[in-house]
């Protein structure tokens, strides 16, 4: 296995992990948690979701070469989860999950302008 592929397995074990663990903890202990604590849980549960299903898809349909239209299609998606994300829980992140968050959203906003200027007038991708 390569060394891409290994890495996408590792971190779809270890988001499995994490929401099989977090699952368990909120059904445990519902009745005593602050409810401020556990939208916060279920809203990171939802997160992880996503993430899982794209692990998941990546890893399943890897040898399909997607279009640039399918990619730049998926970063903007990915943009705009990581746009609602930070809007959603900025008050509840430190400044280093901030400064992530923000780095990578503008990570993703340079992918998108490279993707969008291979783009001629026709709307057609070139290459």
């Amino acid at each position: 296995m390569d060394n891409k592929k290994e890495r996408k397995v590792d971190n779809l074990i270890n988001l499995v992990e994490n929401h099989t663990r977090t699952e368990r903890h909120l059904e445990q202990y519902a009745h005593i948690g602050d409810p401020k604590y556990k939208k916060m849980a279920i809203e990171k549960q939802n997160v992880r979701e996503n993430q899982i299903e794209s692990l998941k898809d990546q890893l399943v349909n890897e040898h399909k070469k997607i279009s640039n239209e399918e990619e730049l299609e998926n970063v903007k998606n990915s943009y705009e989860r990581t746009k609602n994300y930070l809007g959603n829980n900025f008050k509840n992140m430190s400044q280093e999950q901030i400064t992530n968050m923000g780095n990578k959203e503008a990570n993703q906003m340079r992918q998108i302008q490279r993707l969008e200027q291979n783009v001629d007038e026709s709307g057609k991708y070139t290459l």
